[in-house]
């Protein structure tokens, strides 16, 4: 497991906010998103709400999540709390079964990851952190103030051309 730095960071966040558009319309609708939200449902018990406009998020419900797939791209699934600043065991548990749907990864190894990305995100300035294994990345965000609040974005590694 290697910490990322904060610049990397910003780029992975920054990636995760551009224009679907700008990463391929409807890129939901190819084999490799079918097959993974597939897996996202059938593991997390989630069910399936909508499609964004741009066609490149699935939107989930029961429990939420989003699930921003391009495969030329980036592919992630991302998971919000929002009651604290520490979410409860069954929430990390859930977002490791949804990110090993999406990255193939164990399941334990991405809650160790997720809940050591969620602890050093605590202590950092711009509460923001990452973890890269060998394949699957974790970012996070979390913070205490105004109630406390988490993010956690299980993930891909961004493919290098």
């Amino acid at each position: 497991m290697r910490h990322l730095n904060s610049s990397y960071l910003t780029v992975l966040f920054a990636l995760a906010l551009i224009p679907r558009s700008w990463a391929g319309e409807h890129s939901t609708e190819t084999p490799e998103c079918k097959e993974i939200t597939a897996r996202i449902i059938e593991r997390t018990n989630t069910h399936f709400d909508h499609f964004s406009p741009s066609g490149g998020s699935v939107f989930f419900k029961r429990p939420d999540m989003v699930l921003i797939c391009d495969p030329k791209f980036v592919t992630y699934i991302s998971l919000s709390w929002d009651a604290s600043s520490f979410p409860s065991n069954q929430w990390f548990v859930l977002a490791a079964a949804a990110g090993s749907a999406v990255t193939g990864v164990d399941r334990k190894e991405l809650e160790a990851a997720a809940r050591r990305c969620h602890r050093v995100a605590l202590k950092e300035t711009d509460e923001q952190a990452g973890i890269v294994l060998p394949k699957a990345t974790v970012g996070c965000q979390a913070f205490a103030k105004n109630g406390g609040g988490v993010v956690v974005d299980i993930g891909i590694p961004v493919r290098k051309n």
